[in-house]
């Protein structure tokens, strides 16, 4: 999964700042609009039934009750993509949603990728609730890489914003596809039958669970567009979705870990709680620091992604990314108490989250513009992370070591200070900034103990190459530092 992620970034990360090149800001912030509110439908399709397949069959038991689950999540998936279609339709062609007529063939987009991805979303769920974690990852792989070849093509035959966005759909639609060939063996047509309506009571809280989290990955950007002066609206968006872009990357890192966590969280919830705290530890400990990265030197890491067009936006970004770092562990947080059957926990604070966020974007983004939507999400973000938190540990999921936490907050501030002092003025420099301040602060976690051995090793688990010998570099790195700091 890790190897996926790597990938699966690389993937999606060049579609977006190669739309982002090839481009003008206006017609990526029309591209931004479009796929934020695909992004909002698809939660009544994926939020709920996919992860709902994925934790019946991780649980084992039955097969018959297993093929009752997918066929009941599959009709109830499709039937809600249709149903959702229709309303979004209506409510765009009576003038509700008030978008101009440049959008008029992305309404048909959304509906199309829409009703792909209610299917291929719950097909590949059947490979990641049975834990074939490089399938599943193939999947996702396979439907990027359609996604970014075929935009760049289309975009280069001059159907701009539209071609940028047929990507999606077909990726939707490769996706799909693929699911469908790994998951032959599944013979769900074989048994007769639906599941009982406790899949339902279940699919419900998650949903809520997952949809407050994409609105609040999506509200600011709909409300740079609705909130901002009219002549602007589209250009401001198309800075602000570059800063987003950025911000969002440690979110689909721990999206990435907590797919591949989450079955294991839910089969042995029962028993212990290693895998969540776990899961919640790496959160911390490896995800959260992209957003320090983004904090420290906003400017730079703007500049070393996207052209000097996009310059604006560094100021959000710096906010916007303490934002998106809370809504990391947020992203973790959510699949935890998911997979430990209280999926009602989150759905509960994240709604409270949304108003937070909804208030805070109407006062703030007029007044401020791109800067108010990236605080206005911040704040909304530090609520969420405050309830989740506040919950877990209520729960006796999680004790508080003290000690651990002052050296957290140690090596964030020297990891931060490192990316600080250490010139990045060009590309180049900022590329070797990163990497040299990243050694330099895995080190000082293995140093402080906040790391092991055997974190190591379930790091880097399934990737076929000598672990052992570094393993011993890193101890003997450890041993010579913790030397020349006693001298």
């Amino acid at each position: 999964m890790l190897l996926v992620f790597v990938i699966g970034a690389v993937l999606n990360y060049a579609y977006n700042i190669a739309m982002g090149w090839m481009l003008p800001p206006d017609q990526y912030g029309i591209l931004g609009v479009a796929i934020s509110f695909l992004a909002i439908l698809s939660l009544f399709v994926n939020a709920a039934f996919p992860l709902t397949v994925a934790k019946f069959l991780s649980q084992g038991g039955d097969d018959g009750i297993k093929h009752k689950v997918f066929k009941s999540s599959l009709t109830g998936s499709l039937c809600i993509a249709l149903l959702v279609s229709s309303i979004f339709y209506a409510l765009y062609a009576l003038r509700v949603i008030q978008l101009g007529s440049v959008y008029d063939p992305f309404i048909i987009f959304i509906i199309l990728a829409l009703v792909f991805s209610s299917i291929g979303g719950v097909y590949a769920s059947i490979l990641q609730g049975m834990f074939r974690f490089k399938k599943f990852g193939l999947i996702n792989i396979a439907t990027t890489a359609t996604k970014l070849i075929s935009a760049v093509f289309l975009v280069l035959l001059g159907l701009g914003a539209m071609g940028a966005f047929f990507g999606l759909i077909a990726g939707a639609i490769a996706g799909l596809l693929l699911a469908v060939i790994f998951t032959a063996d599944f013979k769900y047509w074989k048994t007769s039958g639906w599941a009982d309506t406790s899949i339902y009571s279940f699919a419900l809280p998650m949903f809520f669970g997952t949809f407050s989290m994409t609105l609040l990955m999506n509200l600011d950007i709909l409300g740079v567009k609705f909130l901002s002066e009219n002549t602007l609206s589209d250009t401001l968006t198309g800075y602000y979705r570059s800063a987003l872009i950025l911000a969002q990357l440690p979110v689909f890192a721990a999206g990435a870990l907590m797919g591949a966590m989450f079955p294991y969280i839910s089969r042995y919830s029962s028993s212990n709680n290693n895998y969540s705290n776990r899961t919640l530890k790496y959160t911390v400990l490896i995800i959260c620091p992209i957003s320090i990265a983004l904090f420290v030197i906003p400017s730079s890491m703007l500049a070393l992604i996207f052209p000097p067009s996009y310059a604006a936006a560094a100021n959000a970004l710096g906010v916007l990314a303490l934002g998106m770092g809370f809504f990391a562990v947020i992203t973790a947080l959510v699949g935890i108490f998911q997979a430990m059957h209280r999926p009602r926990v989150p759905a509960v604070i994240l709604m409270i989250s949304i108003l937070v966020d909804i208030i805070a974007l109407v006062f703030l983004v007029p007044r401020y513009g791109i800067l108010g939507a990236a605080a206005s999400t911040t704040i909304a973000c530090a609520a969420g992370l405050l309830g989740l938190a506040g919950m877990y540990r209520k729960y006796g999921f999680l004790k508080l070591d003290y000690i651990k936490v002052t050296k957290t907050f140690l090596a964030f501030i020297s990891f931060g200070f490192f990316l600080f002092i250490f010139p990045h003025g060009t590309r180049f420099f900022t590329l070797f900034d990163l990497i040299l301040s990243a050694t330099l602060y895995i080190l000082i976690l293995f140093i402080f103990g906040l790391l092991n051995n055997e974190d190591l090793n379930t790091v880097m688990s399934g990737l076929y190459f000598d672990k052992g010998k570094m393993v011993e570099r890193i101890n003997m790195c450890t041993k010579s530092l913790n030397l020349y700091f006693r001298r």
